[in-house]
């Protein structure tokens, strides 16, 4: 793997704080894949490789899920994956058995959708969801089993390092997991982030006690929980008062759990910008950009998503309509091109999401389609490459999702951008919390709000335009991937409480009020 300068800084920065820890990295997927002919598939995108960087620097173990029969018969042989061919860059990845239908009921009953729709407000609340003997089965049958096994796993490697282990557990399939390993190994040391936003107790209710609580057990079992905004932080902690009847310190962002005082903190999740640019100018990029070029207008609209409910595209294809409807002036002079990954299509709501999608994209293309002209480009696909070619190109960006706990497309677009492109963005995505000053703000829902928004971007001059393109970039660079991670590890070190027969330089604990 090339290294970034942030690359190189994620592993001095783990070098230099993580000397009295070996840590032990959990997720669901396994940052490569192990293909039937023996081959590797290396993971996509930029928090695996900064992951994997942090890995390598510290020679951390890493945990997952077999999610595959190849997966299976590794985790049945006991003997590590090495994520590298170069020993000296590798680290040991340890697959934790599951059985086929166990990991289906995890992955595709609980994590996606139960747990994505609670955290993205996603049901329809008059009929979903059902909560019957089917969903608890598979909560305890594939989500609880799943989990157990990951802690397994986890329990056992920590076992064979020689210092004191670094539970470092990522996201939402796995929440269950550093209870059991607190149970086990009450003295290790344990941080989970969270992806994804986190929504508000009255949300959270829809969720069965027996599900809602051990996901607060199991996250409370962590010394810091990691997650991507203000909000979110004040939404967790006010879950903790109302759900759980915690004392909490809400200015200090702290919970007083089982006698522990667990931190709860704001780490908003970036992009390696170097990784991004230098790919922004390889050869295959600037052939798709020279392509683009030979079938854009005047003026080119991008959105690039996945194929989720959450990301709110038909609303952003209605908005699209109603600009063309009140602004017949640009008609024939710009395109909407949506470049879109399908995702989950393992998940019945995700199928008819897609379906709806692609409906609504052909009515309006029937609709205002001339000889010359089809208004609307939709592509399905999955090609890192033809995002940067689209990044490259827009005029303006579309990023309207319901909610998001980041969205790295809002950051990963302005620092490729070579038209001064206006970034029109939800103030329900994560990235708002950063970019909002300088983006176009809009209210995800409001479909004539996105339209004016929409309108206005294509209309601003070209010094606003560069000013906020400007303004973003440089955000977007200060607080990269490379600080994410440093931000964390920095808490690690000294919020975790010492061993036992150990003391701290100084109090840090705060002053805890039930609200």
């Amino acid at each position: 793997m090339e290294q970034t300068p942030a690359l190189k800084a994620i592993g001095r920065d783990a070098a230099r704080l993580l000397g009295q820890f070996s840590p032990i990295i959990l997720s669901n997927r396994a940052p490569v894949e192990p293909l039937a002919d023996g081959r590797l598939a290396p993971g996509a995108g930029g928090l695996v490789k900064a992951l994997t960087s942090l890995a390598s620097a510290t020679k951390a173990s890493w945990v997952s899920a077999s999610r595959t029969d190849v997966e299976r018969d590794i985790a049945r042989s006991g003997v590590p994956l090495n994520s590298s061919t170069d020993p000296d860059q590798g680290f040991p990845i340890f697959l934790a058995p599951t059985d086929a239908e166990g990991y289906q009921l995890h992955y595709t009953i609980i994590s996606n959708p139960l747990l994505w729709f609670a955290h993205h407000y996603l049901w329809n609340i008059a009929v979903e969801p059902v909560v019957d003997q089917s969903l608890h089965k598979a909560w305890l049958d594939g989500y609880r089993v799943v989990n157990e096994a990951v802690a397994r796993t986890a329990l056992a490697t920590a076992r064979l390092l020689p210092r004191r282990p670094l539970f470092l557990t990522q996201d939402y399939q796995l929440y269950l997991a550093p209870e059991l390993i607190r149970s086990e190994m009450p003295d290790a040391a344990m941080q989970h982030f969270v992806h994804i936003p986190w929504p508000e107790p009255r949300y959270l209710k829809v969720l069965p006690a027996t599900m809602r609580d051990p996901i607060f057990k199991g996250l409370l079992a962590n010394d810091i929980i990691g997650l991507q905004t203000s909000l979110d932080v004040h939404n967790f902690l006010r879950c903790c008062v109302e759900l759980m009847g915690l004392r909490v310190a809400e200015a200090e962002g702290a919970v007083l759990y089982g006698g522990r005082l667990v931190w709860i903190r704001a780490y908003p999740v970036s992009i390696d910008v170097d990784a991004m640019r230098q790919l922004g100018e390889s050869s295959r990029v600037r052939e798709l950009e020279a392509e683009v070029e030979t079938w854009r207008t005047e003026k080119l609209i991008v959105r690039v998503d996945r194929t989720d409910p959450s990301k709110n595209l038909i609303r952003g294809f209605l908005a699209y309509e109603r600009l063309l409807e009140d602004h017949p002036e640009y008609h024939g002079r710009v395109v909407l091109w949506a470049f879109l990954q399908p995702s989950r299509l393992d998940v019945v709501a995700y199928r008819n999401y897609l379906d709806a999608v692609q409906a609504t994209v052909h009515r309006i293309n029937a609709r205002f389609r001339s000889d010359t002209w089809e208004p609307t480009r939709l592509e399905l696909g999955e090609d890192m490459d033809r995002a940067v070619a689209a990044y490259k190109s827009y005029d303006v960006l579309l990023v309207n999702p319901i909610l998001d706990g980041m969205n790295l497309v809002a950051k990963e677009g302005p620092v490729v951008n070579k038209r001064s492109g206006v970034l029109v963005l939800s103030e329900s995505a994560g990235a708002h919390e950063e970019l909002g000053a300088h983006a176009l703000s809009i209210n995800p829902f409001d479909v004539d709000v996105t339209a004016r928004a929409i309108h206005r971007a294509l209309r601003m001059a070209p010094l606003e335009r560069a000013e906020r393109s400007n303004a973003i970039g440089q955000i977007v660079a200060t607080n990269d991937v490379a600080r994410w991670v440093r931000l964390q590890l920095e808490d690690i070190r000294s919020l975790t409480p010492p061993l036992r027969g150990q003391s701290r330089a100084r109090d840090t604990r705060p002053v805890l009020v039930r609200r």
